[in-house]
């Protein structure tokens, strides 16, 4: 009775009967959300109607419960958790132990920077997806140049350009070699 699940109908059709919309559009989308879904035996297992997103763990445990097992179950959810963007980004983080903060001194404005890349991010206009930053320590004055490819020679135009050409050469550079 696909009436009374609302929003999940579409997709309760296409995991059960593999029924997607005439419209492109919403089948697509049809498609990308119902990879964060499982369904046995007529129960959708990971987020559940109120979206709860259970752990590995749980959700196997649910599993045994409606009678279904294999030998890579445990580790076929622990995957699926790991693969669950929600999961990742709301889910209870695993911490290192907490270490002593140790305080950068700069002397004077500009002396020393910060640099870091970011990304990959969804290529822009010109295929960028990346971002190079360099961050002043004293003043935070940040320095940001988008890149298509992160190369040595990259790194070393934007440092003369943005950083030895307008404010000198600083003291210290802070990276972490491109790690």
């Amino acid at each position: 009775d696909n009436e009374d699940l609302g929003w999940m109908a579409g997709i309760w059709s296409y995991l059960k009967e593999g029924v997607l919309p005439e419209d492109k559009d919403e089948a697509q989308k049809i498609r990308m959300r119902s990879a964060k879904f499982i369904i046995i035996g007529d129960e959708e297992v990971h987020q559940g109607i109120c979206g709860m997103h259970s752990g590995a763990r749980s959700m196997a445990t649910r599993v045994l419960r409606a009678g279904y097992y294999w030998p890579t179950l445990k580790s076929n959810y622990q995957a699926h958790v790991q693969k669950c963007k929600e999961c990742q980004q709301f889910g209870n983080a695993h911490r290192q132990p907490p270490e002593t903060l140790h305080h950068m001194m700069s002397a004077w404005p500009f002396s020393q920077w910060g640099m870091d890349i970011l990304g990959p991010f969804p290529p822009a206009k010109g295929q960028l997806k990346f971002l190079l930053v360099a961050i002043d320590y004293f003043t935070k004055w940040i320095e940001a140049c988008p890149l298509a490819k992160i190369t040595t020679e990259n790194v070393r135009k934007f440092t003369w350009k943005n950083i030895i050409c307008r404010f000198g050469i600083p003291h210290a550079l802070v990276t972490n070699n491109g790690r």
